[in-house]
């Protein structure tokens, strides 16, 4: 799958080892005098290593790699002792992956291991606009006259370049993917269409790196087993390739969900819902 994950710059790297210290995780040795990133599947991408070179030889790029398994990551830390384990709980709590932190919470007690303290501050996020955030939505009072309106957006972000298929909000959760355009054309759009769901926005014309998407979704339907997804698009030709997208990640997760496809037109009305 195409996720974020550290590289290491061979001729910057000093060998100094700091790196190492500040990944409990285990995903990187030192070996022949450079730091090393040794498995895929212990680097989670966050990229707590990166602040703690002291020359600037570790990024995060976005390549393809194997899923981050939080199960295995632990074999490799409980053997190191409870400094370790707390600073690994540290670090999933700080960077917000509350799903993979219940995954660890969910093998110590399996284990009977006690937990660590490590909640010492709040979780934080590197840029405040991709951040995660729910909202808990009250029914609308009623006016005279008809309800009134009210946003139905139960979360955030939204855009599919800015989601995470880690965020908990996705567990099992009911997905629309909608076009950019569609809110703007659809009158009743939040109040008909977006209630219960979670929400994934892109243009299938315009934004840059869609193969991205197509990583995301299938992402979304095997780890966060997603439960259906409602695809709506505008009329026109180009919007078509959103719909064809979803089913591109229909056919390579290891899961199938049914996909709902909705065709608003540029009038602002909808041409037509179908099961496809």
């Amino acid at each position: 799958m195409l996720r974020q994950i550290i590289t290491i710059d061979e001729e910057l790297c000093n060998g100094c080892g700091e790196c190492c210290e500040g990944c409990p995780e285990g995903a990187l040795q030192m070996i022949d005098g450079k730091a090393r990133l040794v498995s895929d599947i212990t680097c989670d991408g966050l990229g707590a290593c990166v602040g703690s070179c002291p020359v600037g030889a570790i990024t995060v790029i976005e390549r393809e790699a194997a899923p981050y398994d939080e199960r295995l990551t632990l074999e490799n830390i409980l053997p190191k002792g409870p400094n370790t384990l707390k600073a690994h709980l540290k670090h999933l709590y700080e960077h917000g992956q509350t799903t993979f932190l219940n995954q660890a919470l969910e093998v110590l007690k399996e284990k009977g291991i006690a937990i660590p303290a490590y909640q010492e501050k709040p979780m934080h996020h590197a840029c405040p606009g991709s951040a995660a955030q729910t909202f808990h939505r009250e029914p609308a009072p009623e006016r005279i006259g008809g309800a009134e309106l009210q946003s139905q957006l139960t979360q955030w972000p939204v855009q599919m370049h800015l989601i995470s298929p880690m965020n908990p909000v996705f567990q099992g959760a009911d997905l629309l993917l909608a076009a950019d355009c569609v809110a703007f054309a659809l009158p009743d759009f939040n109040q008909k269409f977006l209630p219960g769901k979670k929400l994934a926005i892109a243009c299938p014309k315009l934004d840059s790196n869609q193969d991205i998407y197509l990583d995301k979704l299938v992402a979304l339907i095997d780890q966060a087993q997603l439960n259906t997804i409602t695809v709506m698009i505008m009329e026109v030709p180009c919007c078509g390739g959103l719909l064809r997208t979803a089913q591109a990640a229909v056919a390579q997760a290891s899961r199938k969900v049914p996909i709902k496809a909705v065709v608003v037109g540029v009038d602002g009305g909808v041409r037509g819902e179908r099961w496809v």
